[in-house]
């Protein structure tokens, strides 16, 4: 229905733009009624077009495997605490808001006032799902200058949207005549902001539901081992660990269909996120695919807890080098399936070492 629209009113050509909105182009004067109306009752009309409530976000951990936190868990979660509470915002073009699941900024965080990109803080052996909080980004519209946000606290992404209120608080409260939020944030310091939102910033006291990202469900997780339900409990890591099993299993399903590059490309991808979750546990920063790779190699190479067969890169990058052809995909599959499965042992092992009474692990351990 929306194409029909848009061919009934403009130009059959639609450009996406770097806030992810759709731009129509050559739409004449006397057809914005109609389209207006058109567009209305397909409910694509609500306010907060280019304002605050016009949230950037990368797909994060729904898609990417380079993703630590769920971007449009979060942003879905921040559109509500804009429109419920900051209604009168949503006509005002000086505030964004950006979110990125990892540091690589493919939602434009360091360019936004507020922007928030995906981190983790470790919490013994669990992994607690986190924002890093930035202020301060973006073009003064006035002089046309640059700005990149400054690094300012990270944070329980459960936190974030507490953190929110707290920030648009402060620029309601303390803000000039005249002032724009870009304005208002770099005549602030660093020092300024990490104290109006260190008070979310603890965890000597964290509660359950904070080991779970947005847009997971908090539903009991089985445990193993002696003792009662585990109730809320959640390790980020098994999760990132269950993203893992996923794309083996697509892989699988690739090779039942005789395709052989998916399966191929299912396979490298598990290895790669397995590593990830093993660096995360860790506390290694995950940056690109190849960092990744490498760093895991790097940690492991001086022991024996990984049967590689020599090293991890070896492994993951013959994938450049073999044409995907039966043979090689079945034998890629095989290690990248038999490689994940080390992963998750190990991770059950480091919690039944932590937590030998009651050993919290979630469907994806069974795959």
């Amino acid at each position: 229905l929306f194409v029909v629209v848009i061919r009934a009113h403009a130009a059959d050509d639609i450009r996406l733009t770097a806030e992810q909105n759709l731009l129509l182009r050559f739409v004449a004067e006397d057809a914005l009624p109609s389209l207006y109306v058109a567009l209305d009752q397909l409910g694509l009309t609500e306010d907060g077009v280019g304002s605050i409530g016009d949230i950037t976000a990368c797909p994060g951990t729904d898609t990417c495997a380079l993703g630590v936190t769920n971007s449009t868990g979060l942003a879905t979660e921040l559109k509500e605490v804009i429109y419920n509470e900051f209604e009168e915002l949503l006509t005002v073009q000086d505030i964004n808001v950006k979110i990125s699941g990892c540091m690589n900024s493919c939602g434009q965080h360091m360019a936004a006032g507020i922007g928030f990109h995906g981190s983790s803080i470790k919490h013994g052996v669990q992994v607690i799902p986190a924002m890093q909080v930035v202020v301060g980004g973006g073009i003064d519209a006035a002089s046309g200058e640059g700005f990149v946000a400054q690094r300012v606290i990270k944070l329980p992404t459960r936190r974030v949207p507490q953190a929110l209120r707290v920030l648009l608080a402060d620029y309601s409260q303390n803000k000039l005549p005249g002032d724009t939020y870009l304005r208002y944030a770099n005549r602030q310091d660093r020092k300024y902001f990490y104290d109006v939102l260190k008070h979310l910033g603890g965890t000597d006291e964290v509660v359950d539901y904070e080991f779970f990202d947005w847009g997971q469900s908090r539903q009991y997780i089985q445990s193993i081992g002696v003792g009662e339900c585990a109730g809320v409990s959640y390790d980020m890591v098994g999760a990132i660990l269950g993203d893992a099993v996923e794309k083996i299993n697509q892989a699988n399903d690739n090779m039942q269909n005789k395709n052989w590059s998916e399966g191929i490309y299912n396979a490298y991808t598990a290895m790669v996120i397995a590593a990830k979750g093993y660096l995360l546990s860790k506390d290694v920063k995950c940056n690109t695919h190849m960092g990744i790779i490498e760093d895991f190699d790097n940690l492991v190479r001086e022991d024996d807890t990984f049967d590689l067969d020599g090293s991890f890169v070896d492994l993951v990058i013959r994938m450049r080098e073999n044409e995907p052809e039966e043979d090689f995909a079945y034998d890629y599959v095989t290690k990248a399936k038999s490689f994940v499965q080390e992963v998750i042992s190990n991770r059950e092992e480091e919690l039944d070492e932590v937590a030998s009474d009651k050993l919290v692990v979630n469907s994806y351990y069974k795959a």
